[in-house]
Protein backbone atom coordinates (compact mmCIF):
# COMPACT_ATOMS: atom_id res chain seq x y z
CA UNK A 1 0.00 0.00 0.00
CA UNK A 2 1.30 3.78 -1.32
CA UNK A 3 1.99 5.85 2.47
CA UNK A 4 1.11 9.21 1.55
CA UNK A 5 1.45 10.01 5.31
CA UNK A 6 -2.07 11.62 5.58
CA UNK A 7 -4.59 11.35 8.20
CA UNK A 8 -7.22 9.51 5.92
CA UNK A 9 -7.74 5.67 6.15
CA UNK A 10 -8.44 3.80 2.82
CA UNK A 11 -10.40 0.60 2.93
CA UNK A 12 -8.62 -1.78 -0.07
CA UNK A 13 -10.88 -4.44 -2.18
CA UNK A 14 -10.30 -7.88 -1.51
CA UNK A 15 -9.22 -10.28 -4.04
CA UNK A 16 -11.17 -13.02 -2.14
CA UNK A 17 -14.38 -10.49 -1.84
CA UNK A 18 -14.30 -9.58 -5.16
CA UNK A 19 -14.18 -13.30 -6.45
CA UNK A 20 -17.05 -14.22 -3.66
CA UNK A 21 -19.14 -11.23 -4.65
CA UNK A 22 -19.09 -12.47 -8.16
CA UNK A 23 -19.84 -16.17 -8.15
CA UNK A 24 -22.89 -15.06 -5.92
CA UNK A 25 -24.12 -12.57 -8.01
CA UNK A 26 -23.51 -14.53 -11.51
CA UNK A 27 -25.53 -17.26 -9.65
CA UNK A 28 -28.34 -14.91 -9.95
CA UNK A 29 -30.17 -16.11 -7.03
CA UNK A 30 -29.37 -19.81 -6.84
CA UNK A 31 -27.08 -20.78 -3.92
CA UNK A 32 -23.39 -21.47 -4.00
CA UNK A 33 -21.94 -24.20 -2.04
CA UNK A 34 -18.76 -23.49 0.40
CA UNK A 35 -16.83 -26.41 -1.07
CA UNK A 36 -17.04 -24.94 -4.60
CA UNK A 37 -16.00 -21.27 -3.14
CA UNK A 38 -13.30 -22.58 -0.94
CA UNK A 39 -12.26 -25.14 -4.33
CA UNK A 40 -11.95 -21.93 -6.60
CA UNK A 41 -10.20 -19.64 -4.11
CA UNK A 42 -8.05 -22.39 -2.72
CA UNK A 43 -8.78 -22.03 1.16
CA UNK A 44 -10.63 -23.72 3.49
CA UNK A 45 -14.40 -23.57 4.26
CA UNK A 46 -13.37 -22.00 7.77
CA UNK A 47 -11.95 -19.31 5.78
CA UNK A 48 -14.96 -18.65 3.92
CA UNK A 49 -17.37 -18.48 6.56
CA UNK A 50 -15.14 -15.75 7.73
CA UNK A 51 -14.78 -13.91 4.81
CA UNK A 52 -19.03 -14.19 4.10
CA UNK A 53 -19.20 -12.86 7.57
CA UNK A 54 -16.76 -10.11 7.19
CA UNK A 55 -19.34 -9.24 3.84
CA UNK A 56 -22.05 -9.25 6.17
CA UNK A 57 -20.71 -7.03 8.23
CA UNK A 58 -20.24 -4.42 5.72
CA UNK A 59 -24.03 -4.68 4.11
CA UNK A 60 -24.34 -7.66 2.71
CA UNK A 61 -26.96 -9.84 3.26
CA UNK A 62 -26.14 -12.89 2.15
CA UNK A 63 -28.35 -16.50 3.37
CA UNK A 64 -26.82 -19.79 4.12
CA UNK A 65 -28.80 -23.19 3.79
CA UNK A 66 -27.26 -26.17 5.23
CA UNK A 67 -26.18 -28.53 2.64
CA UNK A 68 -27.13 -26.03 -0.46
CA UNK A 69 -24.79 -22.92 0.30
CA UNK A 70 -24.82 -19.14 0.12
CA UNK A 71 -26.73 -17.01 -1.98
CA UNK A 72 -27.04 -12.98 -1.57
CA UNK A 73 -30.19 -11.31 -1.04
CA UNK A 74 -29.05 -7.58 -0.55
CA UNK A 75 -26.37 -5.71 -1.35
CA UNK A 76 -25.01 -2.92 0.83
CA UNK A 77 -26.67 0.76 0.01
CA UNK A 78 -23.41 2.20 0.09
CA UNK A 79 -19.99 2.09 -1.59
CA UNK A 80 -17.82 -0.94 -1.05
CA UNK A 81 -14.71 -1.36 -3.21
CA UNK A 82 -14.75 -5.02 -3.54
CA UNK A 83 -18.45 -4.34 -5.48
CA UNK A 84 -17.60 -1.47 -7.46
CA UNK A 85 -14.36 -3.31 -8.42
CA UNK A 86 -16.52 -6.36 -9.34
CA UNK A 87 -18.77 -3.54 -11.45
CA UNK A 88 -16.20 -1.98 -12.73
CA UNK A 89 -14.56 -5.61 -14.16
CA UNK A 90 -18.46 -5.85 -15.39
CA UNK A 91 -17.91 -3.45 -17.95
CA UNK A 92 -14.31 -4.09 -18.64
CA UNK A 93 -12.97 -1.14 -17.19
CA UNK A 94 -9.52 -1.76 -15.58
CA UNK A 95 -9.03 1.46 -14.11
CA UNK A 96 -7.70 1.64 -10.27
CA UNK A 97 -9.47 2.64 -7.52
CA UNK A 98 -9.00 3.80 -4.17
CA UNK A 99 -11.61 4.08 -2.09
CA UNK A 100 -11.93 6.54 1.41
CA UNK A 101 -14.92 6.33 3.79
CA UNK A 102 -14.23 10.28 4.46
CA UNK A 103 -11.62 12.64 2.65
CA UNK A 104 -10.70 16.07 2.30
CA UNK A 105 -11.68 16.23 -1.16
CA UNK A 106 -11.12 13.36 -3.52
CA UNK A 107 -9.00 15.83 -6.24
CA UNK A 108 -6.97 16.48 -3.33
CA UNK A 109 -5.71 13.34 -2.84
CA UNK A 110 -5.50 12.30 -6.30
CA UNK A 111 -2.94 15.21 -6.75
CA UNK A 112 -1.10 13.93 -3.32
CA UNK A 113 -1.22 10.01 -4.77
CA UNK A 114 0.27 11.52 -7.63
CA UNK A 115 2.57 13.58 -5.68
CA UNK A 116 3.61 10.43 -3.74
CA UNK A 117 4.54 8.35 -6.81
CA UNK A 118 1.35 6.66 -8.00
CA UNK A 119 0.95 6.69 -11.69
CA UNK A 120 -1.90 7.49 -13.72
CA UNK A 121 -4.41 6.85 -14.49
CA UNK A 122 -6.42 5.91 -11.57
CA UNK A 123 -9.38 7.03 -9.51
CA UNK A 124 -10.33 8.34 -5.96
CA UNK A 125 -13.57 7.88 -4.97
CA UNK A 126 -15.21 8.38 -1.30
CA UNK A 127 -18.92 8.32 0.79
CA UNK A 128 -18.04 11.83 2.07
CA UNK A 129 -15.83 15.08 1.72
CA UNK A 130 -15.14 17.36 4.32
CA UNK A 131 -13.91 19.93 1.99
CA UNK A 132 -15.43 19.47 -1.56
CA UNK A 133 -15.44 22.22 -3.98
CA UNK A 134 -16.52 23.09 -7.31
CA UNK A 135 -15.86 25.90 -9.98
CA UNK A 136 -14.58 29.10 -8.61
CA UNK A 137 -13.80 28.01 -5.47
CA UNK A 138 -17.49 27.55 -4.48
CA UNK A 139 -18.56 24.85 -1.78
CA UNK A 140 -19.46 21.29 -2.94
CA UNK A 141 -22.21 20.30 -0.06
CA UNK A 142 -20.62 16.25 0.19
CA UNK A 143 -21.50 14.96 3.49
CA UNK A 144 -23.91 12.68 2.48
CA UNK A 145 -22.77 8.90 1.73
CA UNK A 146 -26.17 8.23 -0.48
CA UNK A 147 -24.33 10.67 -2.90
CA UNK A 148 -21.00 10.04 -4.84
CA UNK A 149 -17.49 11.58 -4.55
CA UNK A 150 -14.43 10.77 -6.84
CA UNK A 151 -11.46 11.84 -9.28
CA UNK A 152 -9.88 10.71 -11.75
CA UNK A 153 -6.36 11.64 -12.24
CA UNK A 154 -4.55 11.42 -16.21
CA UNK A 155 -0.89 11.99 -16.86
CA UNK A 156 -1.37 12.57 -20.72
CA UNK A 157 2.12 14.28 -21.44
CA UNK A 158 0.52 15.91 -24.58
CA UNK A 159 0.00 19.39 -25.89
CA UNK A 160 -2.97 21.54 -24.41
CA UNK A 161 -4.70 21.56 -27.63
CA UNK A 162 -5.33 17.81 -27.55
CA UNK A 163 -7.69 18.00 -24.05
CA UNK A 164 -9.16 21.80 -24.62
CA UNK A 165 -12.56 19.80 -24.64
CA UNK A 166 -12.37 17.01 -21.88
CA UNK A 167 -14.28 18.62 -19.53
CA UNK A 168 -17.30 19.08 -22.03
CA UNK A 169 -16.70 15.40 -23.75
CA UNK A 170 -16.67 14.02 -20.28
CA UNK A 171 -20.43 15.45 -19.31
CA UNK A 172 -21.71 14.16 -22.29
CA UNK A 173 -20.50 10.87 -21.20
CA UNK A 174 -21.86 10.63 -18.03
CA UNK A 175 -24.83 12.54 -19.08
CA UNK A 176 -25.41 9.41 -21.45
CA UNK A 177 -24.00 6.67 -18.97
CA UNK A 178 -26.45 7.94 -16.07
CA UNK A 179 -29.48 8.93 -19.03
CA UNK A 180 -29.05 5.15 -19.07
CA UNK A 181 -29.73 3.87 -15.72
CA UNK A 182 -32.64 6.82 -15.48
CA UNK A 183 -34.19 6.59 -19.24
CA UNK A 184 -37.64 8.72 -18.25
CA UNK A 185 -35.49 11.23 -17.14
CA UNK A 186 -34.77 14.22 -19.09
CA UNK A 187 -30.87 14.78 -17.62
CA UNK A 188 -29.13 17.93 -19.53
CA UNK A 189 -25.86 19.68 -18.97
CA UNK A 190 -26.06 23.14 -18.22
CA UNK A 191 -22.30 24.70 -19.68
CA UNK A 192 -19.98 24.47 -18.95
CA UNK A 193 -20.02 21.55 -16.66
CA UNK A 194 -23.34 20.84 -14.63
CA UNK A 195 -25.88 18.49 -14.96
CA UNK A 196 -29.40 19.31 -14.43
CA UNK A 197 -32.48 18.43 -14.54
CA UNK A 198 -35.83 20.19 -14.95
CA UNK A 199 -33.80 23.02 -13.73
CA UNK A 200 -32.44 21.75 -11.02
CA UNK A 201 -28.62 21.23 -10.51
CA UNK A 202 -28.02 17.24 -9.41
CA UNK A 203 -24.17 16.93 -10.06
CA UNK A 204 -21.13 19.41 -11.03
CA UNK A 205 -17.88 18.37 -12.35
CA UNK A 206 -14.39 19.72 -12.05
CA UNK A 207 -11.06 19.88 -13.82
CA UNK A 208 -7.72 20.95 -12.67
CA UNK A 209 -4.40 20.26 -14.65
CA UNK A 210 -0.91 20.93 -14.48
CA UNK A 211 0.86 22.00 -17.52
CA UNK A 212 4.27 23.36 -18.21
CA UNK A 213 5.28 24.56 -22.02
CA UNK A 214 5.22 21.26 -23.33
CA UNK A 215 1.84 20.70 -22.77
CA UNK A 216 -0.57 18.68 -19.56
CA UNK A 217 1.49 16.77 -17.02
CA UNK A 218 -1.60 15.53 -15.13
CA UNK A 219 -4.92 16.22 -15.22
CA UNK A 220 -7.43 15.84 -12.56
CA UNK A 221 -11.20 15.40 -13.10
CA UNK A 222 -13.94 15.24 -10.09
CA UNK A 223 -17.27 14.63 -10.08
CA UNK A 224 -19.93 14.88 -7.39
CA UNK A 225 -23.41 13.11 -8.20
CA UNK A 226 -26.63 13.79 -5.47
CA UNK A 227 -27.58 9.78 -6.20
CA UNK A 228 -29.72 8.61 -3.56
CA UNK A 229 -30.43 12.01 -0.77
CA UNK A 230 -33.52 13.71 -0.22
CA UNK A 231 -33.52 17.34 -1.33
CA UNK A 232 -35.96 17.93 1.49
CA UNK A 233 -33.34 17.58 3.41
CA UNK A 234 -30.69 19.71 1.56
CA UNK A 235 -29.06 22.84 3.55
CA UNK A 236 -32.00 25.37 3.20
CA UNK A 237 -29.94 27.75 0.93
CA UNK A 238 -29.99 25.12 -2.25
CA UNK A 239 -33.29 23.62 -1.40
CA UNK A 240 -34.60 24.82 -4.59
CA UNK A 241 -31.59 25.07 -6.73
CA UNK A 242 -30.80 21.32 -6.04
CA UNK A 243 -32.31 17.96 -6.57
CA UNK A 244 -30.87 14.12 -6.81
CA UNK A 245 -31.62 10.96 -9.10
CA UNK A 246 -33.68 9.58 -6.00
CA UNK A 247 -35.97 12.54 -6.62
CA UNK A 248 -35.54 12.47 -10.52
CA UNK A 249 -35.79 8.75 -10.46
CA UNK A 250 -38.51 8.40 -8.33
CA UNK A 251 -36.08 5.42 -6.66
CA UNK A 252 -32.84 4.88 -5.49
CA UNK A 253 -30.14 3.43 -7.55
CA UNK A 254 -27.21 1.24 -6.74
CA UNK A 255 -24.71 3.12 -5.72
CA UNK A 256 -21.68 1.22 -6.88
CA UNK A 257 -23.70 0.76 -10.37
CA UNK A 258 -23.40 4.41 -10.85
CA UNK A 259 -20.27 4.79 -9.59
CA UNK A 260 -18.74 2.47 -11.85
CA UNK A 261 -20.73 3.56 -14.81
CA UNK A 262 -19.29 7.39 -14.34
CA UNK A 263 -15.67 6.42 -13.96
CA UNK A 264 -16.41 4.43 -17.45
CA UNK A 265 -17.86 6.78 -18.84
CA UNK A 266 -15.24 8.95 -17.70
CA UNK A 267 -12.19 7.23 -18.93
CA UNK A 268 -14.31 6.72 -22.53
CA UNK A 269 -14.00 10.59 -23.05
CA UNK A 270 -10.19 10.68 -22.11
CA UNK A 271 -9.43 7.93 -24.52
CA UNK A 272 -11.68 9.51 -27.20
CA UNK A 273 -10.43 12.87 -26.40
CA UNK A 274 -6.78 11.31 -26.99
CA UNK A 275 -6.90 9.07 -29.74
CA UNK A 276 -9.34 11.69 -31.36
CA UNK A 277 -11.44 8.91 -32.64
CA UNK A 278 -15.21 10.47 -31.83
CA UNK A 279 -17.26 9.42 -34.73
CA UNK A 280 -19.65 13.19 -34.29
CA UNK A 281 -18.97 16.66 -33.66
CA UNK A 282 -18.80 18.02 -30.17
CA UNK A 283 -21.71 20.37 -30.85
CA UNK A 284 -23.96 17.40 -32.56
CA UNK A 285 -23.40 15.43 -29.12
CA UNK A 286 -23.87 18.62 -26.89
CA UNK A 287 -27.27 19.80 -28.97
CA UNK A 288 -29.58 17.13 -26.88
CA UNK A 289 -28.04 17.37 -23.84
CA UNK A 290 -27.85 21.19 -24.11
CA UNK A 291 -30.12 22.73 -20.75
CA UNK A 292 -29.41 25.99 -21.68
CA UNK A 293 -31.04 26.27 -25.74
CA UNK A 294 -33.67 28.40 -25.57
CA UNK A 295 -33.35 30.03 -22.28
CA UNK A 296 -32.61 33.77 -21.21
CA UNK A 297 -29.43 33.83 -19.62
CA UNK A 298 -26.58 36.74 -18.71
CA UNK A 299 -22.68 35.44 -19.03
CA UNK A 300 -20.22 37.23 -17.31
CA UNK A 301 -17.10 37.37 -18.96
CA UNK A 302 -14.48 39.27 -16.78
CA UNK A 303 -16.31 42.19 -15.65
CA UNK A 304 -18.64 42.41 -18.98
CA UNK A 305 -22.34 40.91 -18.45
CA UNK A 306 -23.52 39.49 -21.26
CA UNK A 307 -27.52 38.72 -21.66
CA UNK A 308 -29.16 37.17 -24.31
CA UNK A 309 -30.46 33.81 -25.37
CA UNK A 310 -28.41 30.79 -25.28
CA UNK A 311 -28.07 28.72 -28.28
CA UNK A 312 -25.42 25.59 -28.82
CA UNK A 313 -22.10 25.64 -28.69
CA UNK A 314 -19.27 25.80 -31.06
CA UNK A 315 -16.72 23.79 -32.49
CA UNK A 316 -14.02 25.50 -29.89
CA UNK A 317 -16.78 24.56 -27.15
CA UNK A 318 -17.71 28.23 -26.48
CA UNK A 319 -21.55 28.83 -25.58
CA UNK A 320 -22.87 30.84 -28.58
CA UNK A 321 -25.33 33.57 -26.79
CA UNK A 322 -27.79 35.62 -28.95
CA UNK A 323 -28.18 39.25 -27.92
CA UNK A 324 -29.42 42.45 -29.41
CA UNK A 325 -25.99 43.33 -30.81
CA UNK A 326 -25.28 40.05 -32.71
CA UNK A 327 -23.95 36.52 -31.63
CA UNK A 328 -21.37 36.22 -28.45
CA UNK A 329 -19.36 33.40 -28.39
CA UNK A 330 -18.31 32.58 -24.18
CA UNK A 331 -15.41 30.52 -24.22
CA UNK A 332 -14.96 30.92 -20.25
CA UNK A 333 -16.82 32.35 -17.28
CA UNK A 334 -20.32 31.63 -15.25
CA UNK A 335 -24.10 31.70 -16.66
CA UNK A 336 -26.82 32.19 -15.17
CA UNK A 337 -30.49 31.66 -16.20
CA UNK A 338 -32.44 34.84 -15.93
CA UNK A 339 -36.14 35.89 -16.01
CA UNK A 340 -38.35 37.70 -17.45
CA UNK A 341 -35.77 38.79 -20.34
CA UNK A 342 -37.44 39.60 -23.75
CA UNK A 343 -36.32 37.25 -26.74
CA UNK A 344 -35.99 39.70 -29.38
Amino acid sequence: MLNTDNEYKRIESSTDACSIIKALIDASGDHVSGSLLAESLGISRPAIHGKLEKLRDQGFTIEAIRNRGYRISKLPEVLHPSLLRHELDQLGCELPVLYYPVIDSTNNEAERQLTHGRKGPFAVTSSCQTKGRGRLGRTWQSGSADNLYQSVLFEPNIPAQQLQHFTLWAGIHICRALKALTPKAPLKIKWPNDLHCEGRKFAGMLTEAKMDADGIRSIVFGVGINVNSNPTQFPAEIRTLATSLYAIHGEELPLNTVAAVTLKAITAAYDACIQGTSEESLPEAWAPLNALEGKSVTALRGNTEITGIAGGIDVTGALLIETPNGVEAIRAGDVTLKKNIPNS
